[in-house]
């Protein structure tokens, strides 16, 4: 009896599980895709400035040509000085004027003071004294704030880069009257470069993530780095502006193009991903049973981000008409 009951069991488990459908399964390791991603960007200058004169002087030499890089402190232009040069001499003569009134004023004070102590002045004479002794002293700092500015007038009627700098425009011309706050020389800042990207909220993870980003033109390719995100959405467009700098050398401003990063999380090809009911998923094999795992971040058409580990199994074949909870006989893909 008890050998007909095993025979029966033994029949029964074989035709349960020749009605089992065969899948073939590889590891999410071995099916799993790292998606590029990209974003348009542009090189962009961090000074975009336009070099004013900050006195009114004729303009004796641009001595720059568009296009030219030139060194920090390098002469944009050159402006007439011989004014503020008169203006300085005068300032001088009024300093040296200013000493010795000041030296006038001690001595006087000097004297007061002694024959104030012999009793051959009044107290009041001496504080008269005092008082023009302060004069000559305050007089004489003016005199020397009036060289200082006169001396500065000179040294601005040379207009220097404020920094390493591409020519971008001369505004000024040779012989013209340049008044304070008139640009005369537009520059691009050329050693604070960085690239400007737009990119889409769902990627802002993966980027920061990144290892390697580069910006990619029609012939070249640059290492970048990432320097931040700005913390807002760009109200039209609906996505956030990405700051990088290069880790090597610079593209040029202005240089349009597209910065490239791969995404470091596991991801499903599209075909992998079936919808069942209202969610999208993937069929994994949990021994002989298949199992409808949810990819919420997942749509149609698109690789599904996905969280297991690398090494479950996926269902790669006769995956289209199980459904959650199937009897299955797993085969491992080659």
């Amino acid at each position: 009896m008890r050998t007909l009951f095993f025979i029966f069991w033994l029949l029964s488990a074989t035709a349960v599980q020749a009605q089992s459908p065969q899948v073939t399964t590889r590891s999410l390791g071995e099916v799993a895709v790292y998606p590029q991603r990209e974003a348009f960007a542009t090189v962009i200058s961090l000074n975009d400035s336009r070099i004013a004169a900050e006195v009114t002087a004729r303009i004796v030499e641009i001595p720059v040509e568009v296009g030219q890089v030139v060194k920090q402190g390098a002469t944009l232009a050159r402006l007439d000085s011989r004014d503020y040069a008169l203006g300085a001499e005068r300032a001088a003569a009024t300093l040296e004027s200013a000493r010795s009134a000041k030296k006038l004023a001690q001595q006087r004070l000097a004297r007061a003071r002694k024959l104030v102590d012999d009793g051959f002045i009044s107290p009041e004479a001496l504080d008269l004294r005092e008082s023009d002794a302060r004069t000559a002293a305050a007089q004489l700092r003016a005199a020397e704030a009036d060289l200082a500015t006169a001396r500065r007038n000179i040294r601005k009627c040379l207009v220097r880069a404020p920094f390493k700098a591409i020519i971008k425009e001369r505004l000024g011309q040779v012989g013209e009257i340049a008044t304070p706050g008139a640009p005369l020389v537009r520059v691009l800042d050329a050693s604070r470069i960085e690239v400007s990207a737009r990119v889409q909220p769902d990627y802002v993870a993966a980027l920061k993530e990144s290892e390697r980003i580069t910006f990619e033109t029609r012939t070249e390719s640059f290492e970048l780095k990432l320097h931040r995100i700005v913390p807002a959405l760009n109200q039209r467009e609906r996505n956030q502006e990405a700051r990088f700098r290069f880790s090597g050398e610079n593209a040029m401003p202005g240089t349009a193009g597209r910065v490239v990063w791969q995404s470091v999380q596991a991801h499903l090809p599209p075909d992998l991903v079936l919808r069942r009911g209202d969610e999208l998923g993937v069929f994994i094999a949990n021994g002989n049973e298949a199992l409808f795992v949810p990819l919420p971040l997942a749509q149609e058409g698109r690789p599904a981000p996905v969280t297991l580990p690398l090494s479950a199994t996926i269902i790669v074949g006769g995956r289209y008409q199980l459904q959650d909870g199937d009897a299955i006989s797993p085969v491992r893909q080659n």
